[in-house]
């Protein structure tokens, strides 16, 4: 019962059967100008850009390492180098550490918390690190170059926890940062360790903070033929080039990426930032304004004629919009730079495969708004702070495949059975339930009997599984668990549906005392080729937030219909398996599988 009270007390936010759910407060642009011409009009913009620049605290810890013992790295230290000059250029008041133990790592990392909290709220902060890096049980350790690691218990031990970087920049209290991290590149000390997965995991990313990986969450990233990892390269080139908001820098470094990798390595952000941030400040306006040539008055056109002709010069431009057009836009998709090519086929059918998608998730102020009525339709406990943190954020999607379904009894058993695996549940001889009422450790309770709460069915879905579970069943299918923004898009759609199936919360009002099957349910997500997205089993994700695993879905013993919407999160410890707790898989793949359902729009 120990590890039941722990996890109790220390959590945020526990989702009950009855619809209510214990809670802990959560912690909480530049106008275009239009110029006469004059060159002091020109001088005076570029001199206030600079004013605004340099009155802006910009802060920077950036980190390389190489010269490790095993598996040493040509590139980081010189990654580190390009970058700290690169961000001192752009205003930065960089630090730069190279080749650094764990104890050089640790005080350098709080001394930027320090420096950054001294910069006061409109403080921008960035972190940026090259050099090897692990996963470990969902978690991202950077590893000093001294770090002696050969077991996994070694790792909290010798490396430093990406975390620590997230709360000096919550403990500052700052209002944007960034965190980059050049650090999923093919390493020596994964080898002989079970639990540590390739690649790092992808971290949620707190309210004014941008979380920027090298490559997608699982996969490994370049160190690169030359001085420099074609991540780094690309970076610091558009950081200098790009004067545009830092989401738009990213897309260009992403774009350079693929296209220098051949599409093997895809850079990936997590974004919840709210305002607008350029490292290098946009004169473009300006600087249009002033080399317009401006006609003489000889050649100007009669008013008569100006009215007579505006109309017509109007009309095609409007009616020459192609199909495609909105298609992408709705995807997230950056679009050919050449018109003609959007009424290309072919062209645009190879974007809706391979591009990455740049999404926005979560749900709007109204949204919210509408989940709380909805939710105080069915009990009276129901309270604002349940929905407070789903609000709005945005991610890149690289193409993913999701089960169709989550994973049955049937399946689970023949992985396990096949593989002498012993869950969580059966090694600490129990698992939690609701057992009159009370939510309590049922000895002996496993997904082989349903928790002994249910009659076990192999065509339901699989509960009583921790997150490990979960992760060592999808791993032994060449697969991964979904992040929760990937379970997320596809459960919504770009147009962020309430339910997996619509708008209509019928279906969800709803609850059972026995699981339904996996292909019970309507047609939900996009194309409608899922089931049991919602009101299923609560499933398993790979996001992580105040170190406790993301859950989505809502399960079939819900009997409010707001906690089985698709924004809706329960956070809980990975070790725990539950009554009503299961999961699906994801792949990372080279193509869309919705391709055809998007294309099939431009025909229509």
């Amino acid at each position: 019962m120990h590890r039941y009270l722990l996890y109790f007390f220390a959590a945020e936010r526990v989702c009950r059967r009855d619809g209510s759910r214990s809670t802990t407060p959560q912690r909480a642009v530049r106008p275009r100008r239009s110029g006469s011409g004059r060159p002091l009009l020109l001088a005076l913009a570029l001199l206030l850009s600079s004013i605004a620049q340099a009155a802006e605290t910009r802060i920077a810890l950036v980190i390389g390492n190489s010269d490790y013992a095993t598996g040493p790295l040509p590139n980081p230290a010189n990654d580190a180098k390009m970058i700290g000059e690169t961000l001192t250029g752009l205003g930065f008041d960089v630090v730069v550490r190279r080749n650094a133990d764990q104890i050089t790592m640790k005080r350098a990392i709080q001394d930027f918390g320090v420096r950054l909290e001294k910069g006061g709220p409109a403080a921008v902060g960035l972190f940026y690190y090259a050099g090897h890096g692990v996963q470990l049980n969902g978690r991202n350790y950077l590893i000093p170059t001294t770090a002696h690691i050969d077991r996994e218990g070694d790792v909290e031990i010798e490396a430093v926890s990406a975390d620590w970087v997230i709360e000096q920049m919550r403990y500052a209290r700052n209002s944007l940062n960034i965190v980059i991290l050049d650090a999923c590149r093919n390493n020596p000390f994964t080898r002989s360790m079970r639990s540590v997965d390739r690649g790092l995991a992808t971290m949620d990313a707190p309210a004014g903070i941008l979380i920027a990986y090298s490559t997608a969450p699982g996969a490994v990233a370049a160190d690169g033929n030359g001085r420099n990892s074609p991540y780094t390269e690309a970076l610091s080139q558009s950081m200098r080039d790009i004067h545009a908001p830092v989401e738009q820098v990213f897309k260009k470094v992403r774009v350079s990426v693929m296209s220098n990798t051949s599409g093997k390595q895809v850079p990936w952000e997590s974004s919840s930032l709210t305002g607008d941030f350029y490292f290098s400040t946009p004169p473009k306006p300006v600087i249009e304004a002033v080399t317009r040539p401006v006609p003489a008055p000889a050649t100007m056109p009669a008013p008569a004629a100006a009215v007579v002709h505006a109309p017509a010069a109007a009309a095609p431009i409007a009616a020459a919009v192609p199909p495609a057009v909105p298609l992408l836009q709705t995807l997230g998709i950056q679009g050919p730079t050449a018109t003609a090519a959007y009424n290309n086929v072919a062209a645009i059918r190879q974007l809706v495969q391979t591009a990455p998608r740049h999404v926005t998730l979560g749900s709007t102020q109204a949204q919210i708004k509408a989940a709380l009525a909805l939710c105080k339709q069915h009990s009276a406990a129901c309270a604002a702070s349940w929905f407070a943190d789903e609000g709005l954020r945005t991610a890149t999607l690289a193409p993913f495949a999701i089960d169709a379904t989550a994973v049955s009894v049937r399946a689970f058993r023949e992985f396990a059975e096949g593989s002498n695996y012993r869950t969580q549940a059966e090694n600490d001889g129990f698992a939690y339930a609701v057992v009159n009422g009370k939510l309590q450790a049922v000895n002996g309770g496993s997904w082989r009997n349903a928790i002994n709460q249910y009659r076990v069915d192999d065509n339901a879905p699989v509960v009583g599984v921790s997150f490990q579970d979960a992760t060592a069943y999808c791993k032994s299918k060449g697969a991964r668990l979904p992040t929760e923004d990937e379970w997320e898009y596809i459960a919504r759609g770009p147009e962020r549906h309430t339910f997996p199936w619509g708008e209509s919360a019928a279906p969800a009002a709803t609850s059972s005392s026995t699981p339904p099957r996996v292909t019970d349910g309507p047609a939900e997500g996009i194309g409608g080729t899922y089931r049991g997205l919602s009101g299923t089993v609560w499933q398993w994700v790979d996001t992580t937030v105040d170190g406790r695993k993301v859950l989505k879905g809502g399960s079939w013993l819900e009997r409010n219909p707001a906690i089985k919407r698709g924004a809706t999160r329960r956070y809980e410890l990975s070790h725990r398996a539950d009554e009503d707790s299961g999961f699906r898989c994801a792949k990372t793949v080279s193509t869309w599988p919705d391709t055809d359902v998007w294309m099939s729009q431009l025909k229509k």
